[in-house]
């Protein structure tokens, strides 16, 4: 697969921009080894958190797909990263041999692209929730389906989990608190525990 898609790969140190906004966005990237942010910035210069990719971990298809190939985010690197950058048409073109694994491959970026699109969708629904007890409850809520269990280590730290509801980190955390002192969660730096389910659940929007 390598040989037919030929991808180029490229290095980056902690906190290194790799793409501003607006910037040529011709390839679709994936990410071999460490976790790069997607950020947006509002016109005050506030940045927000969209996503978080680690290793095995794609980004800028929708971009790379597009007419424009303009990439609509920030992308820099958390930690050290490489990061391995594939033309699309290389994907989307069958090669001679025609192989089964090219099919897949093809048949994966399309599955990334409409899981793509679903997650922007919700994440629009949390900025439509008004109430911090409401976004924390329906992600925490969501967060407990995914895992199976009331236990669980959230992707997000706390400044990039307010920065992915658009709220203060100090707002956030009060309200963190105050659910603390209610006995409906318990937390330890990133990893909750609800402690009563049908409260969350009250409060899910």
């Amino acid at each position: 697969m390598f040989t037919c898609i030929s991808p180029r790969t490229a290095d980056y140190e902690k906190g290194e921009l790799m793409i501003e906004a607006a910037g040529p966005m011709k390839e679709i990237a994936i990410v071999a080894a460490g976790t790069v942010a997607v950020t947006k910035e509002t016109p005050l210069g506030e940045r927000m958190v969209l996503n978080k990719t680690s290793a095995g971990g794609i980004f800028g298809e929708v971009a790379a797909l597009s007419d424009s190939q303009r990439s609509p985010a920030t992308i820099y690197a958390l930690e050290k990263s490489t990061v391995l950058f594939i033309l699309p048409q290389r994907i989307l073109t069958p090669c001679q041999k025609a192989c089964p694994w090219h099919q897949k491959l093809t048949a994966n970026l399309i599955h990334l692209v409409a899981d793509k699109a679903l997650y922007l969708n919700r994440k629009i629904d949390y900025l439509t929730i008004k109430s911090m007890r409401g976004k924390l409850c329906t992600y925490l809520y969501e967060q407990y389906r995914k895992s199976g269990g009331v236990q669980f280590t959230l992707q997000y730290n706390r400044n990039e989990l307010a920065e992915f509801f658009n709220v203060s980190r100090p707002s956030m955390s009060r309200e963190l608190g105050r659910m603390r002192d209610e006995g409906i969660l318990a937390f330890h730096g990133d990893t909750f525990e609800l402690l009563n389910l049908e409260a969350i659940k009250a409060c899910v929007q």
